[in-house]
Order: C-alpha cells, then structure tokens, then sequence
C-alpha cells in the first residue's frame, strides 16, 4: 500500500468511518488488495441511507442533478411542499451558498461531463456485483430490467436524451416502448400510460442485504466492525493522522477514509478542508407483504416516483428535500408521496400500510461523488457526494479508491 506509513507489522492499518455501502466497499477491497482495515460507525451497519433506498443498480440513469434546464423559476417552484425538487423555505438562508454553486453548474457543459465522469465510474459496476456474489458475500440480488413509464410524451422526450446520452458513454441497453407494452410489463399501472423505455441492462439489490452481506463478509475475514462509535476528532503528526479520536477512545492508523455520508462534511472540516456536502432527503415506504407484487423496478417518470419489488415486499420512496443535514421525516412529503403511487399504481397499502423511513443522500452542488485525498492531510482520503446514485456507484467507487490508495495516487 501507498497511502502514509506502516504498522509495525508491515500492513496497512486503515480506519474507514462510515458503515454504509460507500464505506463497507471501501473497506471490503481494501482487505482484498492486503491491506487492514477497520470501520467505525456512529449508528449500526446499514443504518443510514442505505436502509431504506430502492437499491437499484441502474448506470443507464446515473447523470447530475443540476441540469440544463433546471432555472431559478425552476427553483422558486422548489419551495413548494409538494414539488418533486423541495427546498424547505426556513433552510434556504444556510442552503443559499450551495444553492448558488447549485445553480451555476446548470448548464449543458457541465451536464455531460458529469455524465462522462459518472459513465466511467460505473464501467466496473456490473463486473463488481457478480464478483461480490462469486467471493459469497449473501445479498438479494436481481437482473430483471428497470420499466421507466410516462403519461406526458414531452416528459418522456426528456429522459430519452439522457439514457442515449448515458447509453454512448457507458455501453447500457434499453429501448422505447408504447403504451400498450407499458401496461404489458407492468399490469400494476393504471390506465393511461402513453409510453416508456425499458432499460434491460439495469438490476436491482436490496440495501440492507447488501450492506448485511459485506459487514458478514468482512467479520470472516477479520476485519473489526465498532458500531455506536462516534468519531469526535483526529490525533495529527505532522501533515498526517496517527489515531481516530472517538467516544470510546482512540484507534491508531496509518491511513483513514471518511465515507460517512451526510456527515463527511463535518469529518472533513475537522482536519481543515470544509467541503459544500449537505443532505437531498429522500422519503421511502416499505410494506412487507403486499397484496400485489412489481414484475420489476418501476419508475413514475412523470412524478419521479420510483417502485421496487423485493422477496416478499414493496419499497416506493423519491423526492429530493433539501433542508439540512438532519434526520427530520415531514409527514406531508411521506403522505404527499403515498398520494402518487396509491393514484399511479395498484397497490392496495399504498396509502396507509407499511414502514415510512427518511435518508440522507450526501449531495455536493454538482452532485458529483468526490474521492481521493484530502489536501490538507497526506493520509485522510474521502469518498462521499453519490447523492441518489450510491447503491450503483457503492462498489465501484470503493474498487477505485482502494486502488487509488494501493498505487498512492490523489
């Protein structure tokens, strides 16, 4: 390894902080290239945003948030509660410098190299995966395509140009469907679907297998997982950090990644580099048993609502709130959402049944995942920003950080 110096037994002890699927990746190839690394976790394994997401793994619709389109009438409209986009009106003073480093990265040239960027992040990503399963990490995993449907062509025409932008970088396959064959894919939908594009190349997980699955893996292979541990500060020497200071004392390292999400930005600022990291909330609900079953991942293209279908339950969830980094669940955003699905689909729960969860995507303003070394320290690297995308870009951005610190490359 190349990242700092040597434990006295010449192997390179890495604290990972952060128990997500960003964080357990991380660590999971970091074991594999020979390396010792430990995860430190404030809450449980899984807990944050990777519990309650939809877990698809979809590089087809892996593209930046802040897009061509998107203009500050666009924005204004975000203040509305039950706007797909919502910025919390009271939150907008702390937001406004990210929102303005938001807005300015709402152009065309700026789109598609985020679209590059992210194209070659996921290249790995399928390969990745099926290598997880093959090392016997245990997951619910399924290659049954994602149905993208839409009542309004003009709609539609938009998400047409992103997957076959997404699609001449990044190798995904889907085609436009009619409404006839919409409601042939999926008989759960109400009537009057006009058309829609299935991406046959995209496949789903669900989270809480995956991050029980690498956290299992990486037990076996030794690795020490310390949940309800809160990070509360680093013990530097000279341009590096030689322990993790934390609430249940301090952990020696030669090497740390900060893969914490929302929080990073905190973790960060305590070694004298802030990033602009803040949280775009996402609401889901979970209903074990439902009385009727998705054939595959759903996405409401009209709403931005997205459905998936798991061994033995349902998960429908979307919005993006911008209010902060807090764990604040707004009812009205959950029952806001109930209203679309019970109205789009047939699902009888839909508006009452099931389990409501919040997460916190860490989002910077052009929602691009930042990795690599942290400036202001010669062996503190981050991995965080994935905003909507972490489950897709979950293996493949800890593969390459991994590697990055392998060779000792920023």
């Amino acid at each position: 390894m190349g990242c700092g110096g040597r434990s006295g037994r010449g192997v390179m002890r890495v604290g990972v902080v952060g128990g997500g699927v960003i964080g357990l990746a991380t660590a999971w190839y970091l074991k594999k290239m020979g390396a010792e690394p430990f995860v430190v976790e404030a809450g449980r394994v899984g807990g944050g945003c990777s519990a309650g997401n939809l877990g698809w793994v979809c590089p087809s619709i892996s593209t930046p948030v802040p897009a061509p389109g998107l203009t500050w009438k666009s924005l204004m409209w975000a203040l509305r509660r039950d706007s797909p986009l919502h910025v919390r009106p009271a939150a907008v003073p702390g937001l406004l410098p990210w929102l303005l480093r938001f807005r300015s990265h709402c152009n065309r040239g700026d789109w598609e190299r985020g679209v590059g960027r992210l194209a070659e992040l996921n290249a790995r990503t399928m390969e990745l995966y099926e290598g997880l399963a093959a090392d016997g990490v245990d997951f619910e995993f399924a290659r049954s395509g994602t149905l993208i449907a839409f009542r309004d062509r003009a709609k539609a025409a938009e998400r047409r140009e992103e997957l076959a932008a997404v699609a001449a970088i990044g190798g995904s396959v889907w085609r436009e469907v009619d409404g006839e064959e919409v409601c042939e894919l999926e008989p759960m939908l109400r009537a009057g679907y006009s058309c829609g594009f299935f991406v046959e190349s995209d496949c789903h997980v669900r989270p809480e297998t995956l991050t029980a699955g690498l956290g299992a893996g990486l037990s076996e292979r030794g690795v020490e997982i310390l949940e309800g541990t809160r990070v509360v500060g680093f013990r530097g020497e000279g341009w590096g950090v030689v322990a993790v200071r934390t609430n249940r004392g301090e952990f020696a390292v030669d090497a740390v990644v900060l893969a914490a999400g929302a929080s990073t930005g905190a973790l960060t600022g305590m070694l004298g580099w802030p990033i602009p990291l803040t949280a775009g909330k996402g609401y889901s609900v979970t209903i074990e048993g439902p009385a009727n079953q998705l054939r595959r991942p759903l996405y409401l293209g009209d709403a931005h609502v997205g459905l998936t279908p798991f061994e033995g339950a349902l998960r429908f969830g979307g919005t993006m709130e911008l209010s902060g980094v807090n764990q604040r669940l707004d009812p009205k955003r959950v029952r806001s959402l109930r209203r679309v699905v019970a109205r789009e689909v047939d699902i009888p729960e839909a508006r009452e049944g099931g389990r409501e969860w919040v997460g916190m995507r860490p989002m910077l303003p052009d929602t691009l995942p930042v990795m690599g070394k942290v400036p202001s320290r010669e062996n503190v690297y981050v991995n965080t920003g994935h905003q909507m995308s972490g489950v897709t870009l979950g293996l493949s951005s800890g593969w390459k950080l991994a590697g990055l610190m392998e060779k000792g490359e920023e």
